[in-house]
């Protein structure tokens, strides 16, 4: 359980950058890798005068470091409650999720007929060392990973720069996947995704890879649904309509069945 009203983790010994800007960028880098990490949850309250304090600033660059992450989704500033921790908002789940179908899927296929030595010694090196990961039941070492496997699928297609378009939706599908990781038995079944992806880019199939990339990044869903029978507060939209990618219909009549 995690109180809503928690005072944030402590700082890592770090050396903050000079001047207001530096410090704002700091501030800014943390609170987002925190949120993201999971370890700052969604409803906690967050406290301008203990972040400031931990980090040996004013308040005025971490006042600018909440609002570029409230204008990102990730912070809700409420007049009379303070800075809460937005919850996890499921139309930017859904827009997200539909540019990495359209990249990643699209970069499977391409990298099958691409592959390199070089290429197949790196993605056979990323899976060992995501086993050791889900071995250990390092989480953080997990996503890490993960995240230089799908780059590097995308940089066989011989897109790099494309991987930036990637990074800048990704950041509530992130959260989804930190929380669902949080389950030993999901790090093990990530990496049997992993593992039919890259032999199928391997083996040169680029349908298969496309379809089993299509595959794994839709699990998104099914972490959401089991994520939300316990914690549905930490979400924000109609899971439903995310999936679709449509809005629901408002409620409205049925027509009357008519007899033939």
């Amino acid at each position: 359980m995690h109180d809503a009203h928690a005072t944030p983790p402590d700082l890592p010994e770090t050396t903050l950058p000079p001047g207001r800007r530096g410090a704002a960028g700091a501030a800014y880098t943390w609170l987002k890798r925190e949120i993201l990490s999971g370890r700052i949850r969604p409803g906690q309250t967050l406290s301008e005068n203990e972040i400031a304090s931990q980090m040996g600033v004013s308040r005025t660059p971490v006042r600018e470091a909440i609002i570029r992450l409230e204008s990102e989704g990730l912070l809700n500033v409420r007049p009379q409650v303070g800075t809460v921790v937005a919850p996890i908002d499921l139309d930017q789940v859904a827009d997200g999720q539909f540019l990495r179908e359209a990249i990643e899927c699209r970069s499977a296929r391409l990298a099958a007929g691409r592959v390199r030595p070089a290429d197949a010694r790196e993605l056979k090196s990323l899976l060992r060392d995501q086993a050791r990961a889900v071995a250990r039941n390092d989480q953080a070492g997990f996503i890490a990973l993960d995240d230089r496997m799908h780059q590097h699928i995308v940089a066989m297609a011989g897109r790099p720069n494309v991987w930036r378009a990637v990074e800048d939706v990704k950041a509530q599908l992130d959260r989804v996947r930190v929380l669902s990781l949080e389950d030993p038995s999901w790090l093990a079944a990530v990496l049997a995704q992993h593992e039919a992806i890259v032999r199928h880019v391997l083996e040169g199939d680029g349908n298969a890879a496309s379809k089993a990339m299509e595959a794994h990044l839709r699990t998104v869903f099914s972490s959401i649904d089991a994520i939300a029978v316990e914690r549905p507060e930490y979400f924000r939209g109609d899971p439903v309509a995310s999936r679709s990618g449509t809005p629901p219909e408002p409620p409205h009549p049925k027509p009357a069945r008519r007899n033939p």
